[in-house]
């Protein structure tokens, strides 16, 4: 079913707010756990090669007590329901050296849109899941996941894997990211049709439902338009 609008505004209900406003603070601090127990437990260099910014940085990213910005997680109301493909935050990273105030250099920084990040904790999540129910029997309270985890996962996760063999095992369409020497793979998830006529113009692309959260609480929703080359249209959202 395509859904067809002449303005820049699209309609949710509050049932549906509701449960977005729930979700993506539940999704939220599960980022923030698992992310917290790999810079633990990780060495250095898998943590570079995995993570690649550091931790002091990358944790105020899903933990949203940075102010430079709010977590922008990624949603998409499937056919079973609501579902998180993973969330970005664009963050600077100070190049290493001394800051020398009477220089007249430019301090350089790195840029990083969390999209990297979010898609290995997705892999690493979903992997910790899968294993969790497996050995749930033996594992008794010593589980790292608790049951309200795994229900938030099973719920509003994606299978997500370092490896594209599982999704082909089970018959499933995937979509691969890819950065450097990391390679992502997702179970392709159906969003609706959106058709924009706006402005004289005229867009096609799918609908997705972006939810902002800052300070591990719900900031809003920012529903975009993408298109096939991955363009971006936002659209303003309104509640009935």
């Amino acid at each position: 079913m395509t859904t067809t609008l002449f303005s820049r505004e699209i309609t949710y209900g509050k049932k549906d707010v509701a449960e977005l406003e729930s979700a993506s603070i539940r999704v939220q601090l599960i980022y923030d756990k698992v992310l917290f127990m790999l810079h633990s437990h990780l060495p250095g260099s898998l943590w570079n090669a995995w993570i690649g910014v550091p931790y002091d940085i990358i944790s105020s990213l899903y933990k949203g007590d940075n102010d430079s910005g709010s977590v922008f997680q990624k949603w998409i109301q499937s056919p079973s329901g609501w579902k998180c493909i993973g969330c970005e935050r664009h963050c600077l990273e100070p190049s290493a050296g001394p800051v020398i105030p009477s220089s007249d250099k430019k301090r350089r920084f790195t840029f990083h849109n969390g999209i990297r990040q979010s898609m290995v904790l997705q892999a690493v999540i979903w992997s910790m899941y899968e294993n969790t129910l497996l050995f749930q029997p033996y594992l008794g309270e010593e589980s790292f996941l608790d049951e309200a985890d795994l229900d938030t996962i099973s719920t509003y996760f994606v299978p997500t894997y370092l490896s594209k063999h599982r999704l082909i095992e089970n018959g499933k369409r995937c979509k691969e990211y890819q950065e450097s020497n990391i390679r992502v793979y997702q179970e392709w998830i159906a969003a609706p049709d959106l058709v924009l006529q706006w402005n004289g113009g005229l867009t096609e692309g799918r609908w997705m439902t972006g939810v902002y959260v800052d300070h591990s609480r719900f900031a809003g929703l920012g529903p975009y338009l993408k298109d096939a080359q991955g363009k971006r249209t936002y659209m303003r959202a309104t509640v009935e």
